[in-house]
């Protein structure tokens, strides 16, 4: 389980690869990986394509991250497996995020 930080500075657009396990054990990294960017960025991406579980505390981080850069802000779920994505739509999550 890891985390890569993409910057895309042409398009000001963060993009967060999450491997593995999504769960609280990222919490520390998964903060670290928007943190310094909360007020630079439009827009963030969560690409969560080889995630193979996520837990409670995965949606409590990007509930905590969507507080944190702000409502102006666009922040996009891409990539998760269909029971992934399942949860993030029961959690309604399409609420607050851009799911794809």
């Amino acid at each position: 389980m890891s985390i890569s930080v993409t910057v895309h500075d042409s398009q000001k657009t963060i993009e967060i690869a999450i491997i593995g396990s999504f769960d609280f054990s990222l919490f520390n990294d998964f903060r670290a990986a928007y943190s310094d960017y909360i007020g630079l960025s439009h827009a963030y991406i969560v690409d969560m394509s080889l995630v193979e579980y996520l837990d409670s505390a995965a949606l409590g981080m990007l509930l905590s991250m969507r507080n944190a850069v702000g409502a102006e802000c666009v922040i996009e779920l891409k990539g998760a497996n269909e029971f992934i994505k399942n949860i993030l739509m029961i959690s309604r999550f399409d609420k607050r995020f851009d799911i794809q």
